[in-house]
């Protein structure tokens, strides 16, 4: 029961509705029929800031309210009175003054009362107050933002949408396109001028990407009046894009300056600054600027010269850094009268160079003035008046030729000071000026104000000890000297300039390092050439006396087969007279044309792998009748095991050869020859050594054309002097070396080749010669054509006496004949014969029925490659050089029947 009486008691409506007054937010307060204050909730005393109700109790409600706002107060309750509702909106302080804005809501309660539930708008009110500042300054700066617009000193566009459609623009724009407005109108519409000029290109750039374009100094060619020709404006300008509030690019700002004038008077600027500057470059005289302050702010090539300094060392210095002291106070008062208002003053004063020296000069300065006539610095003309002064010193006339040769001549000319120690000697010299030749024969550069020792530390004391006594005595001397220093011969003249205790030296000069070079060279082809003329001379008289050696017994022989040619003994023995006789003049010319083909790149080796050992034997088996004819006594000494190589058999073999000959010829009789093989690393070493004569001067020379071992009574068996000059190039041909050792005059000697060994280490069998055609003859038939009866008869003889059966013919219509008849399986044809000549005939024969398959031979004098190249090519199997050797044609039968 207890329970239900609660509940009942907690819906009673006036303790719900005391439990709604105490729980709104807002400011509530009862009023009686007056309109005094009955209650107030507690957040409403909150807001007001009371302590309690009793403050206001009984209080009109109107009296808490400013005296502006107490009739809306009075006619809210009214309202209320009379129709049940009234509102009201003003501010009212509270207790603590704080100012607060309300909205109110007055209503009728009970008989009389009323009820005002008043609820705090302050910060509403202050944020709608705000807003409508904001909208105000709005409204203002779009105002100002349009006059900016369109009094803005910079030209300015709008463009709308991908067409660049115009939707703004100013007066300067205006200006800038001639007064043509094209509100709504597309841009290359507007101005299709410019078309091809990449704005266009630009602008959709922007409009695609968003990112803004700058650009300084814009070329623009623009149609600023009606049928007028293009006409260049420059302009500085920027393309912003303009978004919507999503972001998107819905149009491009355009503004910019038209900066024309300007860039105009730049480019006239350059233009004259570049003209000034070529006058002031090339100046024969010196250009100085200066400012205010007197700081240098520009000078030209030759005022550096002048000074002896660089462009940069002067520009921001004093001029007074580069002015002798006692012309100091003539330059500031030049200074101070430009500045009171001179125009131009001349200046006579002295500069200080770099080195010391002073260099006098005439300068015309003139004033620089701003627009207001400001002195803003000075410009001087500087002339180097050192010429006049000397002139002026009257310096001797020695010395005024010199001085025209420093500027003329084409040989080296300075002057320089010398400098002596404590003791008075020369120990260096400064240079002071030089004409441009000097760099030329020296190699010297920026010599001015260096010293000698301080450009070629090396340089030797001579040329400081003559210098110096040229300075101290004042007599010139001429002379020519090496400088190894500076690598160079020098002729030099050097003379003092200037009166007694002057150090000042004048040189005049020339490198003749090249004259010096050719006349060495000169010396040593003059020593070569009387070398050579004279070996020369002596070749020809022992070419001249070993032809004649064989041709004596060879006439004789003659003789005797004439007076005894029925003694078949002394017929056998002369013909193996004039058999030896003719091998010997045919190993003469046969190395005569071996030196030929060498020298004239001609000579071709034909290589193979062999067994030196069997070379070596066949080399000794070709020098053993001249060995054994001296007596000597041969000792060879060769490996058991094979020695391969890669070479020309046959040239290897002939290289052997002539040392064993050589060995034998200048060995006395009953001497003795070693020949010696054997490998070291990867080379085969052959050694021909003997105790003969010996070498009785430079080893290396022997190898010589034309060179002879002394002079001997042997010289009739001593060759040609070619024999070892054709060992030393074969030996090179092959990839080898070759060296003479010998201890002096009859002290032997030794002749070393080495060659280089074959790849692989596997034996090589030797190479064997052919077998001989005794007893093949078998009754071939062979053709003899020559035009030289003899030679034909003899050959055709020969080859008869062997087995063979043989036809002669003289000519080549007559060899066609009888190689019809004969049917030769042979035949040795002359190439050099009248009329018709071997090439000719071979061609020809070839064509017969028949004689498809006759071996061919070339008989000639001319054993060159290219004439070996051309019998083969006319159609010869063999090509043979006379005279023919028995042995030789023999070989060649016997490899044609295989």
């Amino acid at each position: 029961m207890q329970d239900s009486r609660a509940a009942l008691q907690a819906l009673d409506p006036a303790t719900l509705g005391h439990q709604l007054f105490e729980a709104s937010p807002d400011c509530v307060k009862l009023l009686d029929g007056n309109g005094h204050i009955v209650a107030m909730n507690s957040n409403g005393l909150r807001a007001l800031e009371l302590d309690g109700i009793e403050a206001v109790r009984g209080q009109p409600w109107s009296a808490l309210w400013p005296e502006a706002s107490r009739a809306e107060v009075e006619a809210a309750m009214a309202a209320a009175r009379s129709t049940g509702l009234g509102r009201l909106r003003a501010p009212c302080p509270t207790a603590g003054g704080t100012v607060k804005w309300w909205e109110v809501t007055v209503s009728r309660v009970g008989h009389d009362g009323l009820l005002a539930n008043s609820r705090d708008i302050t910060g509403q009110v202050r944020a709608e107050a705000e807003r409508e500042g904001l909208l105000a300054q709005l409204r203002g700066a779009k105002q100002r933002m349009e006059d900016v617009f369109r009094q803005a000193p910079a030209f300015m566009c709008v463009f709308t949408g991908p067409d660049h459609v115009f939707e703004l623009e100013n007066e300067r724009y205006l200006q800038l396109v001639g007064g043509r407005s094209n509100i709504g109108i597309p841009l290359r519409e507007a101005l299709p001028e410019l078309a091809g000029q990449g704005f266009l290109e630009l602008l959709d750039g922007v409009y695609r990407s968003g990112e803004p374009v700058f650009g300084n100094d814009v070329p623009v060619m623009l149609q600023r009046r009606p049928d007028a020709p293009l006409e260049r404006r420059f302009v500085d300008q920027v393309y912003m894009p303009l978004r919507d509030p999503a972001g998107r690019v819905t149009g491009i700002l355009v503004h910019g300056i038209d900066v024309t004038d300007r860039k105009l008077a730049e480019i006239e600027l350059y233009e004259s600054r570049e003209r000034f500057q070529k006058i002031v470059s090339q100046a024969a005289t010196g250009v100085v600027q200066l400012d205010h302050e007197g700081r240098i702010t520009l000078v030209n090539q030759k005022y550096c010269e002048m000074v002896q300094r660089l462009e940069s060392e002067l520009l921001g210095a004093s001029v007074l850094d580069v002015t002798a002291p006692d012309s100091v106070p003539v330059t500031l008062e030049a200074v101070r009268l430009l500045a009171g208002g001179e125009s131009g003053v001349v200046v006579e004063k002295e500069y200080l160079r770099r080195d010391g020296s002073r260099m006098p000069a005439t300068s015309s300065v003139n004033a620089l003035r701003g627009p207001n006539g400001e002195f803003q610095g000075l410009v001087a003309i500087v002339v180097d008046t050192t010429e006049s002064r000397r002139a002026a010193e009257k310096l001797r006339a020695s010395e005024e030729r010199y001085r025209t040769l420093f500027e003329s001549v084409d040989q080296g000319f300075c002057i320089f000071e010398m400098i002596f120690d404590a003791q008075d000697r020369p120990v260096d010299y400064r240079f002071l000026e030089m004409n441009p030749m000097f760099e030329a024969h020296t190699g010297l550069h920026d010599a001015v104000g260096r010293t000698a020792r301080e450009m070629i530390p090396t340089l030797d004391a001579f040329w400081f000890e003559t210098y110096g006594r040229v300075a101290q005595t004042g007599e010139p001397v001429r002379f020519e000297n090496e400088a190894p220093a500076m690598g160079r011969w020098f002729d030099v003249y050097a003379t003092r300039i200037g009166g007694e205790g002057s150090r000042r030296v004048a040189l005049l000069f020339s490198d003749i390092t090249a004259r010096k070079q050719s006349e060495e060279t000169l010396r040593k082809l003059a020593r070569d050439l009387e070398e050579a003329d004279r070996r020369k001379t002596e070749f020809l008289a022992t070419l001249a006396h070993e032809l004649r050696n064989p041709l004596a017994p060879i006439r004789s022989g003659l003789s005797v087969m004439r007076l005894k040619g029925d003694n078949a003994a002394s017929v056998a023995r002369v013909r193996e007279m004039m058999e030896r006789q003719v091998s010997h003049m045919v190993h003469l010319i046969d190395d005569l044309l071996d030196v030929a083909r060498i020298s004239g790149g001609k000579l071709e080796l034909k290589k193979e792998r062999a067994d030196l050992r069997g070379v070596l034997a066949s080399a000794v088996e070709t020098s053993l009748p001249l060995i054994e004819t001296g007596r000597h006594e041969l000792s060879v000494d060769l490996p058991a095991h094979a020695v391969p190589v890669e070479a020309d058999v046959t040239r290897i073999a002939q290289v052997v050869a002539n040392l064993l000959n050589n060995a034998a010829k200048y060995t006395p009789n009953g001497g003795r020859i070693g020949l010696s093989l054997r490998i070291e690393g990867s080379e085969a070493l052959i050694a021909v050594s003997d105790n003969g004569i010996g070498i009785p001067r430079e080893l290396s020379s022997v190898f010589e054309m034309f060179s002879q071992v002394g002079h001997h009574l042997e010289r009739a068996q001593g060759g040609l002097g070619i024999g070892l000059s054709l060992v030393r190039r074969l030996v090179d041909m092959h990839g080898g070396s070759v060296a003479a050792a010998s201890g002096g005059p009859h002290a032997g000697s030794t002749f070393t080749v080495r060659l280089p060994l074959a790849e692989g280490a596997q034996d090589t069998p030797q190479r064997t010669a052919p077998e001989t055609a005794d007893g093949a003859a078998g009754g071939t038939r062979i053709l003899v054509v020559d035009d030289n009866v003899d030679a034909a008869m003899t050959l055709s003889m020969i080859l008869e006496a062997c087995g063979y059966v043989t036809q002669v013919a003289h000519g080549g219509i007559e060899a066609l004949a009888a190689a019809h008849a004969f049917r030769p399986q042979v035949a040795f044809l002359d190439i050099g014969m009248p009329g018709m000549d071997g090439y000719e005939t071979a061609r020809a024969m070839r064509r017969l029925e028949g004689l498809e398959d006759v071996r061919l031979v070339a008989l000639t004098g001319w054993g060159a490659e290219s004439d070996r190249r051309k019998s083969n090519e006319a159609g010869f199997d063999q090509h043979l050089t006379k005279p023919v050797q028995l042995d030789v044609v023999q070989d060649l039968l016997a490899r044609l029947a295989a």
